[in-house]
C-alpha cells in the first residue's frame, strides 16, 4: 500500500516543506529536500549540499517507499487510504520507533479507530515544549482520518430519507415540571390554611402581617412553595437548553 498523492499534499509537503540547499532543522540535524535526512537512506546529506526540484521529489519518493514498509510491517489490522496516509506521515515525521512503541499503533491494531485522534493529539511536543507548527499537524492528521471515516460510511445508510428530529418537550411533559407545579400548589394551600386564624384574628394589616409570618406552619408552607418554584425553574431552563 502507498501514500496517496492527496495524503502528500494535504499532511506531508505543507509540513516538511521543500529545500533544495542543506540546512539544519531545529534539532540540529543536517536536512535537505522534503525532510530529507542521512538516517532516511540515500543519499547522505552533508554541509552545503543542494539538489534540484527533480531531485527532491524523487528522494522523497524512495523515502516514503521505506516508511510505507515500515508501516506496513507493524500493522495486524487492514486500513482505509486516509489512514494509511496518517500513519505513514506520523512516521515520516516522527520515526518508526515511536511509532513502533506508542498509542497510535496500539489503537489502531486493536481496531479501536475513535480512539486514534486522541492518540495523534499527543505528538504536540517538540524539545518539552507544545509547537503551534506541531499542532497544526497533528490536527491536519486527525481530520485526514476522520474525513476517511467518513468515506467510510454504508453508501445504503447516506440514501436513507432522514426521519425528522422528535418534537422538544415541553413542561406539560415534564414529570418534574408537573410535581413543582403540585408542590407548590399544595404550599399555597397550606400557607392560606395556615394564615387564616391569624387574619381572621387580627385587628389591622401590620398585626396581620406580623401573625403570618410568625406562624411556623406558614413558613414550612412558603418554604414549599419556594421549593416548588425553584424546581420548576430549573427544569424550564435545562428543557430549553436541551430539548429534554
Amino acid at each position: 500500500m502507498h501514500m496517496s498523492e492527496a495524503g502528500r499534499h494535504a499532511l506531508l509537503e505543507p509540513f516538511e516543506g521543500c529545500k533544495l540547499k542543506a540546512y539544519h532543522c531545529p534539532a540540529g540535524i543536517l536536512t535537505i529536500g522534503w525532510g530529507h535526512t542521512t538516517a532516511a537512506g540515500h543519499p547522505p546529506v552533508t554541509e552545503n549540499m543542494s539538489i534540484s526540484q527533480a531531485e527532491a521529489n524523487a528522494i522523497l519518493s524512495t523515502d516514503l517507499q521505506k516508511f510505507e514498509e515500515d508501516v506496513e510491517s507493524m500493522l495486524t489490522v487492514k486500513l482505509d487510504q486516509n489512514q494509511f496516509d496518517v500513519l505513514v506521515d506520523f512516521c515520516y515525521n516522527a520515526g518508526p520507533a515511536n511509532l513502533k512503541n506508542s498509542g497510535i499503533l496500539r489503537r489502531v491494531n486493536a481496531s479501536q479507530f475513535d480512539k486514534v485522534p486522541e492518540e495523534l493529539m499527543k505528538w504536540t511536543k517538540g524539545g518539552g515544549k507544545v509547537l503551534p507548527g506541531l499542532v497544526r499537524r497533528c490536527q491536519a492528521r486527525v481530520s485526514w482520518w476522520n474525513a476517511g471515516a467518513d468515506q467510510n460510511e454504508d453508501p445504503e445508510e447516506q440514501r436513507v430519507t432522514p426521519t425528522a428530529p422528535p418534537a422538544p418537550k415541553t413542561m406539560s411533559d415534564s414529570k418534574q415540571g408537573n410535581a413543582a407545579i403540585a408542590t407548590g400548589a399544595l404550599g399555597a394551600l397550606g400557607a392560606v390554611n395556615a394564615a387564616a386564624p391569624q387574619i381572621q384574628q387580627a385587628s389591622d394589616t401590620f398585626s396581620q402581617l406580623r401573625g403570618i409570618f410568625s406562624n411556623v406552619n406558614f413558613d414550612i408552607m412558603l418554604g414549599v412553595i419556594i421549593l416548588g418554584a425553584a424546581i420548576w425553574y430549573w427544569r424550564n431552563q435545562h428543557m430549553q437548553e436541551t430539548g429534554e
